[in-house]
Formats: C-alpha cells, structure tokens, sequence
C-alpha cells in the first residue's frame, strides 16, 4: 500500500468527522501504518494549547507527531496571524507550503480529508 495523507481541515467539534479522524489515526498506528497528518485552513487551530477537549485526543496527536510526524500549512497560520509558539508545545508540528504540500500528495494513495 502507498502512502496515505490524512488532512485536517475543520475545526474540532465534539462528535465531528474531525474527532473520528483523529482516531483514525492511532488505528493506523497500531496497524504499523505511518499516515501523513496535515493541519490546514481550520484545521491548524486543533493544534492549539487546551483546543482538544479529550486527553485522549491529545494523546493521539501526541502519538502521531513522535512517531509519524505532524505537518502544519505555513499559509494557514499566516491567514490565522499564528506561529509554532502559538501551537501546542508538545506537538512537533514541521511547517511546510503549499508546494510542499502538492509534493507529498503526490506521493499518496489515498486522500482523506476531515
């Protein structure tokens, strides 16, 4: 199987398909499965202090950027007047660009967005 790119775009809403992709993402984890997790548009706002209602989805965020990596679009924290010191500090988000985004989507298979 290719790579997989699961992208955050919405902001995280009690009972949203936000919540599940988080989720989803500790699955693939447990599975041995190293998705790409990309915070864009509203999305970049889950990466901030006491946004994650749930330890548990801190927890899996947490899981998720020491073992596979957590990406951050630098034009979405631009549009939001935000920088890495406003996000999560144990969160080890990368910041990348919209060209480096189209790179790595290149790469994947599969697409899913949340």
């Amino acid at each position: 199987m290719g790579e997989t790119m699961l992208i955050m775009r919405k902001r995280l809403i009690p009972g949203s398909r936000v919540e599940e992709g988080l989720r989803l993402s500790a699955a693939m984890l447990g599975m041995d499965h190293m998705p790409n997790m990309v915070f864009v548009d509203d999305g970049v706002e889950i990466l901030r202090p006491d946004a994650l209602y749930k330890n548990n989805l801190k927890d899996y965020l947490m899981v998720m950027s020491d073992m596979a990596g957590v990406y951050v679009l630098e034009e979405s924290l631009l549009e939001r007047e935000l920088t890495l010191d406003d996000l999560e500090q144990g969160i080890d988000a990368t910041v990348i660009n919209s060209e480096e985004l189209a790179e790595m989507a290149k790469k994947c298979t599969i697409i899913t967005s949340f």
